[in-house]
């Protein structure tokens, strides 16, 4: 399997924005029972010094503006006025994911806070907890019935995520056996497919043998399976990095960041507008992109192999250049027979390719994959790019998707800002003894 990748074409690709505030991370009381790991234990991925996130995400989106002059008067710069595009809402519907336990992390939390404001006001909304159709990925569901001209709306987001350092044993988990299909739990089956998953455009109709055929030919047309799964999954792995040219921005800073006010909401910080990031058949066939990019082929080529596997968006917040904040790391299933255990084991694909890891290196123990000592800073914020299909975002994908009985307005400026906050915790304080 030392067959070199085909496929070498230049991209031009979409920009974005997304914007992180972090603080410094302080390690949780191990005594805390949100610090305990609800995953079930097992013998080839261990967690350690567990921390506590609250994570608040905020969408902005505004109907943009027009320029225009007075008749009566000569234009230029001086004279040009400027008003907000406004929209007719009957109602609406937001989406924005939800990422509850994997590999290296679990929610402490069932429910998730959250909220609209349309105009200068918040609307009383429903929410619901809604799953993907395929995949079944998490999100949450708002409806809110706005009877009335808005040109803004911000929605808000709040959640909690408990991450840990992960060391994962090589050893043990390469002699775990390809399972039959139908042993994969539910949950991995899901992420089995579809192969390639949108990020926010139709899927060509051959997206799936596009990479399939990319498979087929590192794999020299073999069985993926004839070899250990772990064997294969770093093979594929250091065969995408190889493939994959990683030269472009992943991401690309709103045109309103900085310090800003939207209605009577006063926001510091910097804002994104959404991700540069291709779907996997593109990337199978065109390979400059980003480190996005590495993370998509990777998985769709992990699924078309029969290996589950997902996308997992993260904040690394020990990266100051918030461009780079945003991680796109990427899980893969493994299942363990006698105990009746699928487990997920995480992949930092980027470190890897920084690394210098290559398919030829696939027998040798590999550092970012399993084993993470970083972990605990990087806060899992979504399984998709993009929401499911008839939601929409505007010029980018930026996690949320809005839709309407009544139009949405062509154009529209979005900001997507997710700011992490660690939240030490203490051990519950025993209580006294009762008096004799």
């Amino acid at each position: 399997m030392n067959i070199q990748p085909r496929f070498h074409r230049n991209t031009l690709l979409l920009m974005l924005v997304l914007a992180v505030l972090g603080s410094s991370a302080l390690a949780q009381n191990a005594a805390h029972p949100d610090a305990k790991s609800p995953l079930p234990e097992n013998p080839y991925i261990k967690h350690q010094d567990p921390w506590r996130w609250d994570i608040r995400s905020q969408v902005f989106l505004r109907a943009g503006v027009y320029y225009y002059n007075d008749l009566n008067t000569v234009r230029d710069v001086n004279t040009d006025r400027v008003e907000s595009v406004w929209w007719a809402m009957k109602d609406i519907e937001v989406i924005y994911p939800v990422v509850r336990e994997g590999g290296f992390y679990w929610s402490p939390n069932k429910t998730i806070i959250a909220s609209i404001r349309a105009g200068d006001f918040e609307r009383e909304t429903t929410q619901q907890r809604m799953f993907t159709k395929n995949t079944k990925a998490e999100y949450t569901l708002w409806r809110s019935d706005v009877q009335e001209y808005v040109h803004q709306i911000h929605i808000i987001h709040n959640s909690k995520i408990v991450v840990s350092d992960t060391v994962f044993d090589h050893v043990k988990a390469r002699q775990l056996p390809w399972p039959d299909p139908k042993d994969w739990s539910d949950e991995a089956q899901a992420f089995l497919s579809p192969i390639v998953d949108s990020v926010g455009y139709e899927i060509a109709p051959d997206a799936d043998e596009t990479v399939k055929t990319l498979l087929d030919f590192w794999t020299e047309n073999n069985d993926p399976q004839s070899i250990p799964q772990l064997d294969l999954v770093k093979f594929l792995t250091g065969k995408v990095i190889e493939h994959v040219q990683v030269r472009n921005p992943p991401a690309e800073f709103s045109s309103r960041s900085g310090n800003r006010i939207f209605g009577s909401t006063f926001i510091a910080g910097t804002s994104w507008s959404g991700f540069v990031v291709r779907s996997a058949d593109i990337v199978a066939r065109d390979t400059n992109g980003t480190k996005h990019d590495l993370a998509t082929l990777l998985t769709s080529i992990l699924r078309s192999a029969g290996v589950p596997a997902r996308t997992v968006l993260c904040v690394n917040m020990l990266e100051q250049d918030v461009l780079e904040q945003m991680v796109s790391m990427v899980e893969f299933a493994m299942y363990d027979p006698e105990r009746d255990l699928t487990f997920w084991v995480p992949i930092d694909v980027d470190r890897l390719r920084l690394n210098g890891k290559r398919a030829s290196q696939y027998q040798q123990w590999w550092n970012y994959l399993g084993t993470h000592d970083e972990l605990n800073d990087y806060v899992p914020v979504a399984y998709y790019f993009h929401p499911p299909a008839s939601y929409e975002a505007f010029d980018l994908p930026a996690l949320y998707g809005i839709r309407s009985s009544s139009p949405l307005p062509e154009y529209v400026i979005q900001s997507l800002i997710i700011d992490p906050m660690v939240s030490p915790v203490t051990a519950p304080k025993p209580k006294p003894e009762p008096s004799p």
